[in-house]
């Protein structure tokens, strides 16, 4: 139970800075980089304990034009500990691929 909390918990971590990394980006901020996107989200990793090179981030749309949409989608592939040879012997696998996305209007 511990460890299907623990991946719900990534999820919502990732969730949460898919939406937080790409509103700021929509934002008329000309100041805002790509870079300072991809912070926010490995920011938001590192305070969740997950390795942001795990991470793989993809964006769209980004800054071009107001009315236009963005998009961003995270993925992250989350290891099973104790349950990873049961996960190996039921799935054929010991991970759980979490992914999450968002489409935003640029400002």
């Amino acid at each position: 139970l511990v460890e299907f909390a623990r991946a719900w918990n990534i999820q919502q971590v990732l969730t949460d800075a898919a939406r937080e990394s790409l509103r700021s980006s929509v934002v008329a901020n000309t100041e805002f980089t790509y870079d300072a996107m991809l912070g926010l989200i490995n920011d938001a990793l590192r305070r969740a304990s997950l390795d942001p090179e795990q991470a793989d981030v993809s964006v769209e749309g980004w800054k071009s034009g107001t009315g236009t949409p963005a998009r961003i989608r995270i993925d992250y592939e989350y290891n099973f500990g104790f349950f990873a040879p049961l996960m190996g012997w039921a799935t054929g696998d010991r991970t759980l691929a979490l992914s999450t996305s968002f489409v935003m209007r640029n400002e």
